[in-house]
């Protein structure tokens, strides 16, 4: 297996169980700093984040903290459906529903979960969107600093989700019940354009 720049996706042949090979993966210690995800059957290796995709998710982090949610960054959620395990860049749920710590998390005990885009944006926009929605999450916000917009998704259903409000960086992005708060995106800052590699 190899580990390329941004992202490496390695198509592993056919297992019994994915989620086991997840598991072992994520005790291989040279894979220590490495993001591992379960996506549509693959398993995805994705180096460290950028410092401004690591600024807004611990800027998000911080303002759920502030209104008493517990937002954990990059825990596993998982479905009935078997081909996804993804660590989202926050998990926002309540004290009562990690009560057991539970690991992965059941994606009925997730109340929003948060991707910053950073590096393949058909992964937030596409595969995600729609696991998170068929798997009933209630509320998915993908914020993209590739062009400044985050987008709020709500009401899942069989393709994802029902609705979709778009929200400009440095404008709130109002959260419905049982949040009832705006998250202040001020801070957030749009990736500068990409150095030509040598």
């Amino acid at each position: 297996m190899t580990v390329m720049s941004e992202e490496s996706i390695v198509t592993m042949s056919p297992i019994a169980n994915p989620h086991e090979l997840l598991r072992f993966l994520e005790e291989v210690p040279e894979l220590d700093e490495l993001k591992i995800e379960l996506i549509d059957g693959k398993i995805v290796l994705q180096a460290s984040a950028t410092p401004f995709h690591n600024r807004i998710v611990r800027d998000l982090g911080s303002q759920f903290q502030r209104e008493d949610w517990e937002a954990l960054p990059e825990q596993a959620v998982i479905s009935p459906d078997s081909s996804f395990e993804p660590k989202p860049d926050l998990s926002v749920t309540t004290l009562d529903a990690i009560a057991d710590n539970p690991n992965p998390l059941p994606c009925h005990s997730v109340d929003l979960v948060v991707e910053v885009v950073s590096g393949d944006r058909d992964v937030d926009q596409i595969k995600k969107l729609f696991w998170y929605g068929t798997s009933k999450v209630p509320l998915y916000l993908i914020v993209d600093p590739h062009d400044g917009l985050s987008h709020l998704h709500a009401q899942p259903y069989g393709q994802g989700y029902r609705t979709r409000t778009t929200t400009e960086f440095g404008r709130p992005i109002e959260l419905p019940e049982p949040f009832g708060f705006a998250l202040d995106t001020t801070r957030f800052k749009i990736y500068p354009p990409r150095r030509p590699s040598r």
